[in-house]
């Protein structure tokens, strides 16, 4: 009974509870096993083309810069690296090294909110805002962020932003969400089909 009449629902109102606490539309909202997953079904959603680049940043997670790579290799893209000095003076620092890397051909980034071997807050509604001005839409690897730090996905305004919900949330290991922005909502698929 569980399974196959309730489950669901309580999936449902658990997505618009965690959809509220992070300030979401809860339509774009979806559990996956950790930010890791979120940030390969993105990936594995998108399609590049050769000489297209994928900005990051030197401070991100390794399991997420494998993803990336990978990408990267299967559509013949590159993949740069912003140098973003550790410490930092001013939260200006990390915008201004990330933004010194756009070209004509950066066609997408993936940026962290909450770097994870340095622990930097990066100024990630800048930096996104900065980024969409420039035509380029940003995967936010919020891994550390929730209940960390105050989270506003409808400021952030990231076209992909992605969170765990084991760490500072203190949930259990499989608690972790994906959101899409609304217009991307379409091209983003699940990593596995299944009935839902």
């Amino acid at each position: 009974r569980f399974l196959a009449r309730e489950l669901e629902d309580l999936l449902d109102e658990a997505r618009r509870d965690v959809a509220s606490f992070l300030g979401a539309d809860a339509a774009g909202l979806a559990f996956v096993p950790n930010a890791t997953t979120g940030v390969s079904a993105v990936l594995g959603s998108l399609r590049f083309k050769p000489g297209d680049e994928l900005l990051t940043t030197d401070h991100e997670y390794n399991a997420t810069l494998n993803a990336l790579r990978l990408t990267a290799e299967r559509d013949g893209a590159t993949v740069v690296r912003a140098a973003v000095p550790f410490p930092i003076r001013d939260p200006s620092d990390a915008i201004d090294a990330i933004l010194a890397n756009v070209t004509p051909r950066t066609r997408f980034a993936m940026i962290s909110h909450v770097t994870s071997s340095t622990a930097l807050v990066l100024p990630i509604a800048a930096i996104v805002r900065e980024l969409d001005r420039r035509g380029i839409d940003t995967l936010v690897d919020g891994a550390h962020a929730p209940g960390m730090v105050p989270v506003d996905l409808d400021a952030i305004g990231a076209a992909f932003w992605t969170g765990n919900g084991h760490k500072w949330l203190c949930g259990p290991k499989g608690a972790a969400m994906l959101h899409v922005r609304s217009d991307w909502r379409h091209r983003v698929r699940p990593l596995v089909t299944s009935h839902g």
